[in-house]
């Protein structure tokens, strides 16, 4: 008898469409497993089980210590964040932010981030041809976190260059060049971040940040873990949301019919979105760890041992959603993976939502006549996120 199939996550052109890889696997067997040995997850069912059961939590500072990064900066980082942590430390920190994700805060930005929306794609339609990713997908994601967090908004782009280095910390395989720009970026982020919270403790607004200074007041959060949550947060609700953004435009670009669905009756953006966070999850995959042994999904771990989440493959799970590679958003909405599950669901999944409704809905309604300009866009392999490095597109009449 065979075992599990093995898939090769070092593979450049696995990472370009790795679905077809997903389903072959599936069709093996119950899980798969890496060229390193870690076993994978496939099923919905089991990716259920593995966010819920007690047996697994987080696998802390594990999947950086395999890159090669055990101290520095990022590091130190990595280690105040919430996803670094299960139990009481997760509890408290994640509550430290509750109220600031409450739709009561979200909501109200709507209508300000269309304007603006409507804004960035009259000003790209009008050369005739544009990137969707650099002129769009880019800018809706860093305008909306500032707002939300209380940011300036002229200092986008000194916040977007420091990004550009923090996501290289978590790509594998991981390079001294990565890891360095990792490392400056961090620290260029945090110094950035902790010029706010002085700003703010002198003049305190409806923010986040503000939220946060109550929460290191009444004793709940120290300075160093505020600042530690506002980094993780500016680079989590940046990077989740273009990736999102991108891809769903993509999807329309690429299914016109699916388009005109949703043109024809625009309050249909709330399903129609979630099929894009289905068929295509921003975040690609994601990692638990044993913390005893158990034997589950027909294997044995032992204490510290990890398996591999296969996002994009539990989101396609046939016994979950009948024809699951057909990308229809007129379908039923069922709870997929885009955000995760469990405790660690992403705190920020209402900003990620509104961020990409409305650039789905604005893009529909102002750009119905677009051509891309490449046969298949280039996805970033080997990092978490589904980052499109560019789509090209000209109008129709043009």
């Amino acid at each position: 008898m065979s075992g599990p199939m093995v898939v090769d996550l070092g593979d450049q052109g696995f990472w370009q469409d790795p679905y077809p890889v997903w389903s072959r696997a599936r069709q093996v067997g119950r899980t798969a497993v890496t060229s390193k040995g870690e076993p994978i997850l496939l099923n919905a069912a089991d990716v259920d089980l593995v966010y819920s059961d007690d047996a697994f939590g987080q696998p802390g500072l594990m999947p950086l210590e395999r890159l090669g990064i055990n101290d520095g900066p990022f590091y130190e980082w990595r280690g105040r964040t919430m996803a670094a942590h299960d139990g009481p430390v997760h509890r408290r920190l994640r509550e430290s932010l509750g109220r600031s994700f409450t739709p009561r805060r979200v909501e109200p930005l709507r209508a300000a981030l269309r304007t603006y929306a409507e804004g960035l794609l009259d000003l790209a339609v009008a050369k005739g041809s544009f990137d969707l990713v650099s002129d769009y997908a880019d800018e809706l994601p860093m305008w909306l976190t500032c707002e939300f967090l209380g940011l300036p908004q002229g200092s986008r782009n000194d916040i977007a260059e420091f990004l550009a280095g923090t996501e290289e910390g978590f790509t594998d395989p991981m390079t001294d060049e990565g890891r360095q720009r990792a490392e400056l970026g961090i620290v260029a982020l945090y110094g950035y971040v902790e010029e706010l919270v002085e700003t703010r403790v002198e003049r305190p607004a409806e923010d986040l940040v503000s939220d946060l200074l109550e929460a290191e007041t009444s004793g709940v959060i120290s300075r160093e873990e505020l600042v530690a949550l506002v980094v993780n947060i500016i680079g989590g609700s940046v990077g989740s949301s273009r990736a999102g953004i991108a891809n769903s435009l993509l999807l329309f670009i690429q299914h016109p019919d699916q388009s005109d669905w949703l043109r024809a009756s625009p309050d249909r953006i709330r399903p129609a979105v979630e099929e894009c966070l289905r068929y295509r999850p921003p975040f690609r995959h994601g990692r638990r760890k044993a913390v005893r042994s158990v034997d589950m999904f027909d294997l044995q771990f032992q204490e510290g041992e990890t398996v591999f989440i296969a996002r994009q493959a539990a989101n396609r799970d046939p016994a979950r959603w009948d024809a699951p590679d057909v990308f229809d958003v007129s379908r039923s909405e069922k709870r997929h993976f885009a955000f995760g599950y469990g405790s660690h669901f992403c705190l920020g999944h209402a900003l990620a939502r509104l961020d990409i409704q409305e650039a789905v809905h604005v893009f529909l309604e102002r750009c119905p006549g677009l051509v891309l300009g490449v046969d298949e866009p280039h996805r970033v392999p080997f990092t978490a996120d589904e980052q499109i490095e560019s789509l090209p597109v000209v109008l129709a009449a043009a």
